[in-house]
């Protein structure tokens, strides 16, 4: 490259500082001169079409040693272009090294160093001259040190940009060939969304487009040094990356050509050429990729004659239906009309697919399993988006409700879509996000739970599901949701009724843990834990939003929400990502701290007796075994608190009282006391919204006897049965042996006998 010639052609005004316009390049000319003599000399100051120039025989401070071949002094040019642009640095030597940390020039600029890595709106605001001159001489000591990039630095851009970009999803550059494009642009006409022709409605202006796109090999990159001005010039960037253009040009044209009428929108349309190209640090590792198009202004047709595959025609007469015939013989290729059809480089986004969101979540792998959520209120329209956006899952949506105006205040709706469907409208809110092939979202208007009733759509998307969040905040559809005989992995996901909590139950990926499990669990960390006291309690604010007597709403705010549907969001994401089951709680305090508690899914056995089956988890096993140690030799025990579900016929144990104060224990006998019992039962059930209720007794028994009932114990769980029959419930006793428990379980009728299930501990 010929530095003066450069020079000559840009800077053709040779001018004294009182000349320069540019108040940016007059106060670096005069801070060089005045006060950095000793790093600097000001050899000429220019004028052209380009902006301004400061010319300096710059000493680099370059060691000995130096890692590349940079001059103790080297020629260097600033320039000013005025605007909201950055000073640019150029090196006035035509053979200056490639290193990185240069900015990509046009063909037959000299080579610029990339000494500032912000935008100039963002430098602006501290830029001085010292400043700038800092940062040139920092340049030339890292890059003689061979420091000029660290781990911590934003690895080289490609190329830098004209201003102009494209929008077009990885879809449509993957299958270019299969549908006519058009380019839509924005006001300003800087930024064009490319969309197939059959999207366009209306008389929208839009560029007719061909893309033909490519993919440079990691193997085959090696850094960009000037940016392609001319076709001529794309071509030799992509010939050295092993991709002939003219020849894949032939091939693709030529087969258009041979079908004109069908293509004539292709042939008389831009190319833009779009090359994926991968990014590569310093040391040849990939961290990207990057697009670019390369644009020309002329048609299709125009670069077919060009390439000598075609010629031009004035009438459809001479059987040109797109104004351009295929040529008998192919011919040469007229290489200075191809130099002179000038291409523009434009970025290229790619749209929001689950590519992107994946990687932009910090993952690696997109999540693209099938996800059932039930329930589009408020957890779930905020939960489900914001997963979304991390390219997670298929989501299938079901609800039956509609958007009421009070539920506008937390959820993703707004007021157009009052009356709408919940499920139509998160499903619609999902599909919105994602740019995918792939479905991203559907809804179903159902409700599920409810007793008899059945739904083909909903029992198919549960079958077919990998994954099923419950977000209706519903106990009948949670147990729904828990019964089923889908193969899919649950999760449940709710508000505390005070929406200063959230809760997360995950099944283990091998569901030997339920969510029927789980809730039993979650509630006995609820009475246990004083850091949860108050965890389920009532608000003592609601809001009545019509006169009917359950159109109640509690008073939380959409920031609330909107922190712990996050929270619940990461907390699904990575418990989806694991196989254990686990129980999560975040509470947000009112200075918005967040305390979170986690516990792991415990195992549990289940006891099938008389049509009944009882739950019992590892947890409450070990709470009792520790209990029956403490009080040898003597016989200790308690009542026993659980979930019941009387229409399922279930019982889930979840939580075993010590022995109260009055009690008698010695190593032949127990007798329970009353003190404080009432007091407790009632608590437990005020602390979990009466989900937890007295649901039998337990006690122990001494070393070597073993866990038979006695006749005492056959009494008394005759007695426990009568009592319980009120409630149309079981007699239920757990004995704690020193290895085993046993459950004894009697159903009270003239002909009922007490039946036994043991359990090794």
């Amino acid at each position: 490259m010929d530095v003066e010639a450069w020079l000559t052609a840009s800077f053709d005004e040779v001018i004294e500082v009182d000349d320069l316009t540019s108040s940016a390049a007059a106060s670096f000319a005069r801070f060089v001169d005045r006060h950095a003599a000793e790093l600097a000399a000001i050899v000429a100051l220019r004028r052209g079409g380009a902006g301004e120039l400061v010319e300096l025989a710059f000493r680099t401070g370059r060691p000995q040693q130096s890692v590349v071949p940079i001059r103790r002094t080297e020629r260097i040019g600033v320039r000013f272009a005025g605007g909201d642009s950055m000073p640019f640095v150029y090196m006035l030597r035509s053979d200056f090294p490639d290193t990185a940390h240069q900015n990509l020039t046009a063909e037959g600029s000299p080579r610029a160093i990339c000494i500032d890595d912000r935008s100039w709106a963002e430098a602006r605001l501290t830029w001085t001259p010292a400043e700038l001159v800092q940062r040139i001489l920092a340049w030339f000591r890292r890059a003689a040190e061979g420091a000029l990039h660290d781990a911590r630095q934003p690895v080289d851009p490609l190329m830098f940009g004209t201003g102009y970009n494209i929008i077009m999803s990885r879809a449509l550059i993957d299958n270019v060939n299969t549908q006519d494009l058009v380019a839509v642009p924005d006001d300003t006409g800087t930024l064009m969304r490319v969309i197939p022709l059959s999207q366009l409605q209306g008389r929208t202006l839009a560029l007719p487009l061909t893309v033909a796109a490519y993919r440079v090999p990691p193997a085959q990159m090696v850094r960009l040094s000037f940016a392609p001005g001319n076709l001529g010039s794309l071509v030799d960037l992509l010939t050295a990356r092993g991709i002939d253009l003219f020849a894949d040009l032939r091939t693709r044209l030529a087969e258009w050509l041979n079908d004109a009428r069908t293509n004539a929108a292709r042939i008389n349309s831009c190319l833009a050429v779009v090359v994926e190209m991968p990014i590569t640090s310093p040391d040849g590792t990939q961290q990207g990729t990057d697009f670019r198009a390369f644009v020309t202004a002329e048609k299709v047709g125009d670069i077919a004659v060009a390439l000598g595959i075609a010629h031009k025609v004035e009438s459809k007469d001479q059987g040109g239906a797109a104004g351009f015939v295929t040529a008998l013989t192919a011919g040469p290729v007229d290489e200075a009309a191809l130099i002179a059809m000038a291409v523009l480089p434009v970025e290229v986004h790619a749209t929001f697919d689950r590519d992107l969101a994946t990687r932009l979540a910090g993952r690696t792998i997109p999540d693209a399993r099938k996800a059932v959520i039930v329930g589009g209120g408020a957890i779930g329209a905020h939960v489900a988006p914001c997963l979304t956006r991390e390219g997670r899952f298929r989501w299938t949506v079901i609800d039956d409700d509609v958007l009421l105006p009070h539920n506008l205040a937390r959820h993703v709706g707004f007021g157009g879509d009052v009356t709408r469907r919940k499920s139509e409208l998160l499903a619609g809110a999902l599909a919105s996000i994602l740019d995918d092939e792939d479905s991203v979202a559907t809804a179903i208007t159902a409700q599920v739970g409810v007793e008899g009733q059945q739904n083909d759509d909903v029992n198919a998307a549960l079958d077919g599901a990998d994954i099923i969040v419950d977000a209706s905040a519903s106990l009948l559809a949670e147990r729904f949701l828990s019964d089923h005989n889908s193969k899919a992995r649950r999760f449940s996901i709710f508000f505390s009724p005070a929406g200063d909590a959230a809760v997360l139950l995950a099944e283990p990926i091998d569901r030997s843990v339920t969510l029927r499990d789980l809730e039993a669990q979650y509630l006995r960390h609820v009475v246990r834990e004083e850091a949860l006291s108050g965890h389920l309690e009532t608000p003592v604010r609601t809001f009545a939003y019509t006169g009917a007597c359950r159109a109640i709403t509690n008073l939380i705010p959409e920031s609330r929400v909107m922190a712990l549907s996050g929270l619940v969001a990461e907390g699904l994401g990575r418990a989806a990502d694991t196989d254990e089951g686990i129980i999560r709680i975040w509470s947000l305090g009112t200075e918005g701290q967040v305390r979170s508690f986690s516990y792991p899914a415990e195992d549990v056995r289940r006891f099938d007796v008389d049509g009944w089956q009882v739950s019992l988890d590892a947890g409450l096993r070990s709470r009792i075994a520790a209990m029956r140690d403490e009080c040898l030799p003597n016989e200790t025990g308690g009542v026993l608190l659980g979930v019941v579900d009387i229409p399922a016929r279930k019982i889930h144990l979840a939580d075993a009282a010590k022995a109260p104060a009055d009690s008698i224990g010695s190593p032949t006998g127990f007798v329970r006391g009353t003190d404080g019992v009432q007091q407790m039962i009632d608590r437990s059930m005020a602390e979990t919204q009466g989900q937890l209720r007295y649901v039998g007794e337990w006690h122990s028994h001494p070393p070597l006897v073993g866990v038979m009932p006695s006749v005492t114990d056959l009494s008394q769980i005759n007695w426990l049965a009568t009592i319980f029959d009120m409630d149309t419930l079981p007699g239920l006793m757990l004995i704690a042996g020193e290895a085993e428990l046993a459950v004894v379980f009697m159903c009270h009728s003239e002909f009922s006998s007490p039946l036994a299930e043991r359990s090794v501990r």
